[in-house]
């Protein structure tokens, strides 16, 4: 679907209303709208759902947990929960405070914040996680450096950061390429989304997220605080396992 939406939103913590909304009610439907007009829909259950139901690299991604462990872009608290099922002594960071205040609800340890400016968050995690698709964090050439940056701040020696992606090459339909050539011709990284989420009438800030192949996150890290020790393919997404250096 290619139109955008016809109300006029308020501008709001539209993300934090629909993860309450799905967990009180459930059958709810998260849309993210780009800036080129396309609108893509999903269930919001995903952001509830157990491991089992996962893309393959984010259960690979799991095995390889080691120590505390910090979670960015916790949501819901769809990791956090798993994480902490299994042992795991973790914490959860979002800039939405309404899933901070539901994750919180629910006995999960959150704190507002983004992956670039982590608040509160003081400490020496053993592992950082960004799941589903969690490397979009990264946002741009610009922004990479400062989150890369500011995760290195709280990690331990030799912590892992794990993360995952798919190459937005893999997207091949005609407005998909136009969307990645039009990036490309303006400096932009070609999987650099523009996008925001709509629920009830609130829609988010317009916000950058980055959908990247191995070679850009290759480029992203050089220089960084860490060194792309792995990169594990699955049948769609890839895991990236950066280590601090």
């Amino acid at each position: 679907m290619t139109t955008r939406p016809h109300e006029t939103p308020t501008t709001g913590d539209a993300f934090g209303a629909l993860v309450r909304d799905c967990w009180e009610h459930g059958g709810v439907q998260e849309v993210l709208e780009r800036d080129d007009g396309r609108l893509y829909r999903s269930p919001a259950s995903m952001y509830f759902s157990t491991a089992d139901a996962w893309p393959d690299v984010d259960r690979e991604l799991l095995r390889r947990v080691r120590g505390p462990v910090l979670d960015i872009g916790c949501g819901a608290g769809r990791t956090l929960a798993e994480l902490r099922a299994r042992g795991h002594e973790a914490l959860g960071v979002d800039p939405s405070p309404g899933a901070v205040r539901l994750c919180l609800d629910r006995g999960l340890p959150a704190v507002r914040g983004t992956a670039a400016d982590l608040g509160p968050v003081d400490g020496r995690f053993g592992t950082i996680v960004m799941t589903g698709n969690g490397l979009g964090f990264l946002e741009s050439r610009e922004q990479a450096p400062r989150v890369l940056a500011e995760l290195a701040r709280v990690a331990a020696a030799g912590a892992s950061l794990l993360g995952t992606t798919f190459d937005p090459a893999r997207l091949t339909t005609p407005a998909e390429n136009r969307y990645r050539e039009h990036n490309a011709a303006r400096g932009r990284l070609p999987g650099q989304w523009r996008i925001r989420v709509h629920h009830a009438g609130l829609a988010t800030e317009w916000f950058d997220y980055a959908f990247l192949s191995p070679a850009e996150l290759e480029e992203l890290v050089t220089g960084s605080p860490w060194r792309v020790h792995e990169i594990h393919h699955g049948d769609f997404h890839y895991l990236a396992h950066l280590v601090l250096r």
